[in-house]
């Protein structure tokens, strides 16, 4: 289920943002929000901070990357479902990174399961509500299509929605996708054993 909206959401920002569809994370949050709402769920949209472990393709380089500003309380939104940690952030930070970074999944962290210490969230604002009436006119004008074309979108059928190679749920899906050889995967693994 959050596999095919994070695909669906995906597509609809691609296609209504296609020079910069990995900078439009507020629309991505209310996009997934609006999806889960129309199947009954309750979720939740947080702001904040943002950091992730990325590696190179050549798995020489590591750092961390994100969305974090000292003069913005919020320069990143996500979704929460159940403590959850619904995001396509992760997925979208290679597309910028200072170097050619290896493919990262999207998130849909359990509740149930710490953040690697390669993933880091610092929220400082939340939004129960998917209203958007209180949204800037600039941002209501891009977004009332978006969230249409989202809802439209979600309402065809899909065949194996996909997005990327994996999807990281908890311990267990890294670990999964590093015996799979994923390079962002085994590297978040050794990075979780260093003391930094």
């Amino acid at each position: 289920m959050i596999e095919r909206v994070l695909y669906v959401v995906d597509k609809c920002l691609r296609s209504q943002f296609p020079h910069d569809y990995h900078k439009r994370c507020m629309y991505a949050a209310f996009g997934i929000q609006r999806l889960l709402e129309g199947m009954g769920y309750k979720p939740e949209i947080v702001g904040g901070d943002f950091l992730a472990f990325v590696v190179s393709k050549d798995g020489r380089d590591v750092t961390l990357q994100g969305y974090g500003s000292p003069t913005e309380p919020v320069s990143h939104f996500w979704v929460e479902l159940d403590g959850a940690i619904i995001d396509l952030g992760t997925y979208y930070l290679p597309t910028e990174s200072s170097y050619p970074a290896s493919e990262m999944p999207a998130l849909n962290w359990g509740r149930g399961h710490a953040l690697p210490k390669g993933l880091r969230y610092r929220e400082t604002t939340r939004c129960a509500s998917s209203e958007t009436l209180y949204l800037e006119p600039h941002i209501q004008e891009k977004m009332t299509p978006f969230l249409k074309a989202c809802m439209a979108r979600m309402a065809k059928p899909l065949v194996k929605p996909k997005l990327g190679k994996w999807l990281a749920t908890s311990p267990a899906s890294v670990h999964k996708a590093a015996v799979k050889g994923d390079l962002w995967a085994t590297s978040l693994i050794r990075y979780q054993t260093m003391s930094v």
